[in-house]
């Protein structure tokens, strides 16, 4: 029986953590994979405690890793210890994804693919993607994975206290992009104990339709004095936890960071009694769209797809194009979101250019400064695929055709990278004259997007918009058409309403009602120019009368002072992504006003990830924000051994270091460090952050919650 097979059949049960068994054989500065290398013995004896616990699923001692030959020598140790199944463990790359950081795409996709290839020719049967905290980062694992191999995929997000990744991505939008993927199943780990993310498992089972995994932490740490750490909630109180998430439907439990084979027992003895899963209520609005923080629904009211990015008749963004200008590309974006659209259409069909690259590239500029879901507007198979590569998300592709050359090119790509799509109403013949010609098209669409695998909910229908100067009595048919589709096929609709008033007077004034009595036949979406003060006067005033709620729209931030986007982003309004984009503002203006290119000459603050730690994404984000506020700030990056610390300490005469880590296994170090500062420089203080940080690291440190605490505690040392 395979892993998928077992899958449908019971709860499977995962191993738990690794860092916690094999601490006492690590070094200060050496992360838990190495001693796949170092001392094999031991990591296989932790992976048999877990078989002989009742793990059904062992992971290999692989996280975080960037070696491939790692990879094999742990995929070849968990295999030995002879579990059901043997999973290859794939952890974040630890760097922060473009445009927040300096990983692009293609980096964090080779990274992935490499080792992905390597495990699955090592013999594993499952490839768990884990530990992540962007979904950008998500999609290009799963997409290495799903190329490079056929095993099984699966993918957990891990949470913040507010529900969302740190980059900002909450449950709804986290299932609706790791589903468009195709995962085999998707879930939650780490971060937090099971009592905190058991209301948003709760969520994740009510929206996601594949199999749900859940790995909490075991309660919250606590470091002992003599540098270890110890979690409080015990095997048998994480065990019952376990056994209610099974009940509650998820189909994977196990364990994270704290947990030992003493906790995967219990829960194995308490699954061995039967789990009867309880029936899961499913009745949250479809995700037709999403960016990596904002999701558009469908059956919200009428969705705005901004159409301002489209070169058609405009020769500012023809000539930006051209010369391969993005500046308008990025300012049109942001003026859209501004005006409150919902999605962004972008399209790059210009004679002449290669449009798949540039395409793509307007893709990213579009996302280095508005956080809204992306409509790809093409014809071109290849100008699709390499923009549906890049969208951070799940985009919409406008558009495929009744034409069977369109259904056979396109539709694969819109099923590969899990897309929502739009079906024009035309064919060979051209467009219809009647209503029901255009159904017929509809539904020959549909049919064709189902027997890819394409969810209805995911289909729009374009019953097209022609001009009523050439066609007088089309403009009535169309909107017939859009009737007939919704009563008919039950799908969602979508119209460019520009074209209705080309070559007549007042073209504003037509267009904005023929909005209107769109909306009245049933429109769901509409592609037009958000700026046009008539158009949005006719979508709130239908919106007001129809009683739908307008969804929350983000305002553009970039432009934005950076006091107001740290407000919003502690209301919750406003995520990672604009705080850095904010704050890289602040950061520039700086420099400008200073007359330098090196930062400012405000008071000195070392930053580092301890010794043995190799993650920076936090530790860059309290960087910006410290620079931005008006702090020098000198990073010493990753792995840093305490004297390296020291020194820097002494040598810029800093009053405030500050510590990272992200690995349990990696804590001793972190008070080791702090305390050889205290030691060194008296007088200096310490903050220390990172998911595996907490207040009971260092009694004599400052504890920084998120970065911007960590602001508030750099003032308060310098007494700014």
């Amino acid at each position: 029986m395979d892993f998928l097979e077992a899958l449908k059949k019971e709860p499977l049960l995962f191993d738990g953590g690794m860092g916690t068994l094999l601490s006492n054989h690590l070094k200060p500065s050496e992360p838990p994979y190495i001693l796949n290398m170092t001392m094999p013995d031991a990591v296989l004896t932790a992976h048999r405690e877990y078989v002989a616990a009742g793990a059904d699923v062992i992971t290999s001692n692989t996280f975080t890793t960037g070696s491939d030959g790692i990879v094999r020598i742990g995929v070849e140790l968990a295999k030995r210890a002879r579990a059901r199944f043997t999973a290859l463990d794939l952890g974040p790359v630890g760097r922060l994804m473009e445009p927040m950081g300096d990983c692009s795409f293609e980096e964090a996709y080779a990274h992935f693919a490499k080792l992905a290839k390597a495990g699955a020719e090592s013999g594993a049967d499952v490839i768990l993607i884990e530990t992540m905290s962007d979904i950008y980062e998500c999609k290009a694992a799963v997409l290495a994975a799903k190329e490079n191999t056929s095993l099984p995929v699966l993918c957990t997000v891990t949470l913040q206290e507010n529900g969302r990744t740190l980059t900002g991505c909450n449950i709804q939008t986290a299932v609706a992009v790791l589903e468009s993927l195709g995962v085999d199943a998707l879930g939650l780990n780490c971060s937090l104990g099971p009592a905190q993310l058991k209301p948003f498992l709760l969520e994740m089972l009510e929206r996601a339709y594949v199999p749900v995994m859940v790995q909490p932490n075991a309660g919250l740490p606590r470091v002992l004095d003599d540098g270890s750490t110890v979690y409080d909630i015990s095997p048998k109180a994480f065990a019952e936890y376990a056994a209610g998430f099974a009940r509650a439907g998820a189909k994977i439990v196990g364990g994270c960071c704290g947990t030992t084979p003493e906790h995967i027992a219990g829960i194995r003895t308490l699954l061995g009694a039967g789990v009867v899963p309880e029936a899961v209520r499913r009745d949250f609005p479809h995700v037709i769209a999403a960016s990596g923080t904002k999701a558009a629904f469908r059956g919200s009211g009428p969705l705005v797809i901004g159409e301002r990015l489209n070169p058609t008749g405009k020769k500012r963004l023809q000539q930006a194009l051209r010369e391969d200008d993005m500046d308008l590309v990025r300012d049109e974006a942001a003026a859209q979101q501004e005006a409150g659209c919902h999605l962004l259409d972008v399209n790059a069909g210009l004679p002449g250019l290669d449009e798949p690259a540039v395409l793509a590239r307007m893709v990213r500029a579009v996302q280095s400064v508005s956080n809204l879901p992306i409509q790809i507007d093409s014809a071109d198979p290849d100008a699709i695929e390499a923009a549906l590569r890049v969208v951070n998300g799940k985009a919409i592709v406008n558009s495929v055709n009744g034409k069977k050359e369109s259904l056979d090119t396109i539709l694969p790509l819109v099923r590969k990278y899990g897309a929502a799509v739009v079906g024009l109403t035309l064919n060979e013949n051209g467009i219809p004259e009647t209503a029901e010609g255009r159904l017929a098209i509809a539904r020959r669409i549909c049919d064709a997007a189902v027997s890819h695998g394409i969810s209805e909910k995911d289909i729009l229908i374009d019953c097209l918009t022609l001009t009523v100067a050439a066609q007088p009595m089309q403009a009535a048919e169309t909107l017939r058409a859009v009737r007939l589709v919704k009563e008919e096929l039950g799908l969602a609709t979508v119209l460019g309403v520009s074209n209705v008033s080309y070559g007549m007077p007042e073209r504003e004034k037509l267009g904005s009602a023929f909005l209107t009595a769109a909306f009245a036949s049933g429109l769901d979406a509409a592609i037009m120019n958000p700026l046009s003060i008539p158009f949005a006067d006719a979508v709130q005033t239908w919106r007001l009368l129809s009683g739908c709620s307008e969804p929350h729209s983000a305002s553009k931030t970039e432009d934005k002072p950076l006091q107001w986007v740290i407000e919003q982003y502690d209301k919750g309004l406003a995520f990672l992504p604009e705080l850095l984009a904010a704050a890289k503002k602040e950061i520039e203006r700086l420099k400008q006003s200073a007359g330098s290119n090196n930062g400012t000459d405000g008071p000195p603050i070392i930053l580092a990830s301890v010794q043995g730690d190799i993650h920076d994404i936090g530790k860059n984000i309290v960087k910006a924000m410290l620079e931005c506020h008006g702090f020098a700030v000198l990073d010493l990056g990753k792995d840093v051994p305490p004297e390296l610390v020291v020194n820097a300490v002494r040598e810029h005469g800093a009053k405030l270091v500050g510590l990272s880590a992200l690995m349990t296994t990696t804590v001793r170090n972190m008070r080791n460090t702090a305390d050889a500062v205290f030691a060194a420089v008296p007088g200096c203080a310490v903050m220390i952050g990172g998911a595996a940080a907490d207040p009971s690291v260092s009694e004599a440190a400052f504890y920084g919650r998120d970065a911007l605490e960590a602001v508030a505690i750099a003032r308060r040392v310098y007494g700014t």
